[in-house]
């Protein structure tokens, strides 16, 4: 119960903060409909692996608190190279190019035409694929 009223808490309030789940949400189900393992690397990731690291660095740090602090630089290390070769060295465009996601993008607005009805117009929304310029 804790977890959702503060799940609330933190994305509810702010208007520009509700974009943030649902670019994420249409991000990964663009990257899942082009790679049909995308769905489970990301259970794993989120549900296993993440939480391995994090338990990991919780045990290091009870161990010795300098190594801790050690692991910890490292793994931000490792997380700031990838975020830096995908926005700004383009990785996103190397897995899934921009005609593809602009595709995808356009193939996802016309189920939602049809399944709102036909020919009602869908108002555009302010989509924000994470990597994406402009």
């Amino acid at each position: 119960l804790f977890f959702n009223i503060f799940g609330i808490l933190i994305w509810f309030p702010v208007p520009i903060m509700r974009r943030v789940p649902l670019a994420a949400a249409r991000t990964l189900g663009l990257y899942a409909s082009y790679f049909r393992f995308v769905p489970l690397l990301y259970i794993l990731v989120a549900f296993v692996i993440f939480p391995g690291i994090f338990l990991g660095i919780s045990a290091i740090i009870d161990a010795s608190i300098a190594g801790g602090v050690i692991v910890i630089l490292f793994v931000l290390a490792l997380l700031s190279v990838f975020i830096y070769w995908w926005v700004r060295l383009e990785g996103c465009y190397k897995v899934l190019s921009e005609e593809d996601r602009e595709e995808g993008r356009k193939a996802l607005e016309d189920a939602d035409r049809e399944l709102r009805g036909g020919g009602e117009d869908v108002e555009q929304s302010n989509v924000v694929v994470v990597g994406a310029r402009g």
